[in-house]
């Protein structure tokens, strides 16, 4: 899927960085000493600047295949994860290992399945695994269409095919010399780009937010209130807002909002906002979206979860994708 491809990957440990920093968009951001000057820099940069990155001894290393641990650890990082699940049953994951912990928050965002008894933490990422822990962390749509014009497509896994094709379909990998490669490796330079190409903005300060912005945005803490905005691309609520707030007061965006955090009185769309689709994916705990004023959402997907989802005002379709979860539909304001 290319060559070359992405930059961006924290290596397990601890950012050792080298006492030189340099600004990045009014940011100082650790020099590394192995930082490349090529088609990853800015995506590399980029990882380290959202603290998705951290190298180790003063080094990115850019062309290190990533592993799995590695991968399940940017991920979280990302969405700024802290739920776990039990990794018991799994047998090659040790306690003491620095990953366990990243292991039980990705089984538990489901991004990480195993396969049987075992998660493989140390095993390099094949690029079809890659893309589909990517597709299941963002809820790309994985439609099928059609891959003619890569020429090593019978490669790609029965079980990978929808979500690589949805990650074609949506721009964010194109191949590299019409191939997808998707039983090689991915670098951590690679990894970064596709973590570039998907996410292209962070919100991780509480605030007000008047700007547009262009490309998906991830929101990972509580406390945000987006006013008046246009978002061109998906919005992305991260596991790091807990059950904080997140308002959306009077925005415009141009894709779909994906909900992985949130609590009982937490999501609020107000003012003239008109949003076409929620993607309801808490694993763990109950969740409200209320809708006020004069806003209006079209569609709600519930996909994930457990507990309970509350919903309130002008909502047009409400969509149960998963079992055991209770949905309460409230349309007065």
């Amino acid at each position: 899927m290319l060559k070359k491809w992405v930059s961006f990957i924290l290596t397990s440990i601890i950012l050792i960085g080298s006492a030189q920093v340099f600004a990045i968009e009014g940011q100082d951001i650790p020099v590394f000493q192995d930082m490349p000057q090529d088609w990853s820099t800015i995506a590399l940069k980029n990882a380290i600047k959202n603290d998705l990155l951290k190298g180790s001894k003063g080094k990115i290393l850019p062309n290190d295949n990533l592993t799995r641990a590695e991968m399940a650890t940017i991920i979280n990082r990302s969405f700024r994860s802290y739920e776990r699940a039990s990794i018991h049953g799994f047998k090659d994951v040790s306690s003491g290992a620095w990953y366990y912990d990243e292991m039980e928050k990705a089984v538990q965002m489901k991004t990480f399945n195993g396969n049987k008894d075992k998660l493989n933490p140390e095993k390099p990422i094949t690029r079809e695994e890659a893309f589909a822990v990517v597709s299941r962390a963002f809820k790309i749509d994985d439609k099928v269409t059609s891959l003619e014009g890569f020429l090593d497509i019978e490669d790609i896994s029965p079980w990978a095919v929808e979500e690589v094709s949805g990650l074609i379909t949506a721009g964010y990998i194109k191949g590299h010399k019409n191939k997808i490669n998707p039983k090689g490796n991915i670098t951590r330079a690679e990894f970064a780009q596709l973590m570039d190409n998907v996410i292209k903005s962070y919100i991780s300060t509480p605030g007000i937010y008047e700007s547009d912005i262009n490309g998906n945005t991830m929101i990972n803490v509580p406390g945000v209130i987006l006013k008046g905005n246009t978002i061109e691309g998906d919005l992305i609520i991260g596991e790091g807002v807990g059950n904080g707030d997140v308002i959306l007061d009077s925005v415009d965006i141009n894709g779909k909002i994906i909900v992985r955090g949130g609590g009982e009185n937490s999501i609020v769309v107000t003012g003239d906002s008109n949003l076409d689709k929620i993607i309801l994916s808490r694993v763990d705990g109950a969740i409200r979206v209320k809708v006020e004023d004069e806003a209006y959402v079209d569609n709600v997907l519930v996909v994930d979860g457990k507990d309970k989802v509350i919903l309130q005002g002008k909502i047009k379709n409400v969509e149960i994708k998963t079992k055991g979860v209770e949905v309460i539909h409230n349309d007065k304001k």
